[in-house]
């Protein structure tokens, strides 16, 4: 009888290694994707901020130059700050090795809620947004801005609320959080480029 059961054992000890084997296989995956998605979306993010150069120099009006560069100004130093927020997550991790970058980073919350760094960051979200909704006239652009940098309540899978921060940031993988972090400099460069257009077709 000892032997079977012997047998029976180690049968399940290969079988639950085996899938411990495809879990890690798969949660590598899903970093490595994380990192890929980053990265596109960085150099895709370089294009279109040439793009803009482009367009900025292409608006002849003053009053809406002024503007422009007001925007210009607003749009860079908040991308410089999602940078720096960054690179404050990343640590003295080598940012192009995903797989080290598979732990939550919580830097936005505490235990009592939101810490200082994550009121900032609504904050200077807010802040950016109210900001370029002033430089517009466009109803529709306006709209655009304040979906785009809402920080309101959002609905998950299962239709409850759920804080903006912690819905998409709160006790994700380091690497799913500067990847957040690069689509949200990619949409604000996408916002830019949107004013840009706007202002040479008044």
């Amino acid at each position: 009888m000892k032997k079977p059961i012997l047998i029976i054992l180690l049968l399940l000890i290969f079988v639950i290694s085996g899938i411990s084997f495809l879990l890690v296989k798969s949660s590598r995956d899903v970093i490595s994707s994380f990192g890929e998605m980053d990265n596109k979306l960085s150099k895709s993010s370089v294009f279109v901020d040439r793009e803009n150069d482009s367009l900025l120099n292409a608006i002849k009006d003053e009053n809406l130059l002024i503007k422009a560069r007001k925007v210009d100004s607003l749009i860079t130093s908040f991308k410089e700050y999602l940078a720096s927020v960054k690179q404050e997550m990343l640590g003295v991790k080598d940012p192009k090795n995903y797989e080290l970058m598979d732990q939550p980073n919580n830097m936005f919350f505490a235990e009592s809620g939101l810490s200082e760094k994550g009121k900032e960051f609504i904050a200077k979200t807010d802040q950016l947004r109210e900001n370029l909704i002033v430089l517009v006239e466009s109803p529709k652009l306006k709209t655009k801005i304040t979906n785009t940098l809402s920080t309101e309540e959002v609905r998950d899978r299962d239709g409850r609320r759920r804080k903006w921060l912690e819905f998409n940031f709160k006790d994700f993988p380091v690497i799913a959080n500067i990847t957040r972090l690069t689509q949200m400099q990619s949409d604000v460069i996408a916002i830019e480029s949107d004013i840009y257009r706007n202002y040479i077709i008044e």
